[in-house]
């Protein structure tokens, strides 16, 4: 167990923010992961590539994420839930839903949609932050977020160049988020999750 009030020294800040950088992510690639760290981190706290993979080791070591391997690349899970970064970090254990299909394929489905879920929650969340800045969550904004999320499910059945294109045109300020969503987590996974937005099922 961990203690996680005021950082006691740049190096705790630093973890603090990489964990933060993870967003509603549990898996995240690891260039994706140093990416969305520089995005939200303080001018003051921003590192070289060397420094990041240094943070990563220790990180490691003491059991706040753990690396893997996603479509061959490297990438780390987070092992631990965060009380508002004010009361205690405390390692856990990522479960995979159990269903009726063979061990191997339930694993797989279960990963395939929660990942899904995790994606079409952080994708929720850029749009309310980009969209609707400091505005309390309504009826009115949902809807606005279904109806993005399902022009951009359909422009990006066409095509990549569809999707960037309806981007830039009708919300510019997502572009870039969405796009570094769309190259670390493919196309199959971003319509899974735009569908679910789509369905209000976030």
């Amino acid at each position: 167990m961990v203690k996680s009030g005021a950082p006691n020294n740049e190096f705790e800040e630093v973890e603090r923010d990489i964990l933060r950088a993870f967003g509603w992510a549990i898996v995240e690639f690891e260039e994706t992961l140093y990416h969305k760290y520089l995005m939200m981190s303080v001018p003051h706290s921003l590192i070289t590539r060397e420094e990041f993979d240094r943070h990563l080791r220790e990180m490691h070591a003491k059991g706040f994420i753990s690396p893997l391997k996603l479509h061959g690349c490297n990438a780390w899970k987070k092992l631990v839930v965060e009380d508002d970064f004010d009361d205690t970090l405390k390692p856990r254990k990522i479960m995979v839903a159990e269903t009726s299909l063979p061990k191997k394929e339930a694993k797989h489905k279960g990963f395939v949609v929660s990942e899904s879920q995790i994606i079409a929650q952080d994708i929720v969340r850029t749009m309310k932050n980009k969209l609707f800045p400091g505005r309390p969550d309504n009826p009115q904004i949902r809807s606005t977020f279904r109806e993005h999320a399902a022009r951009m499910r359909r422009a990006l059945t066409q095509s990549r160049n569809e999707f960037m294109e309806y981007l830039k045109k009708e919300a510019p300020t997502l572009t870039k988020p969405m796009e570094l969503i769309l190259s670390s987590k493919g196309e199959n996974l971003l319509l899974l999750s735009l569908r679910l937005i789509e369905n209000d099922s976030v």
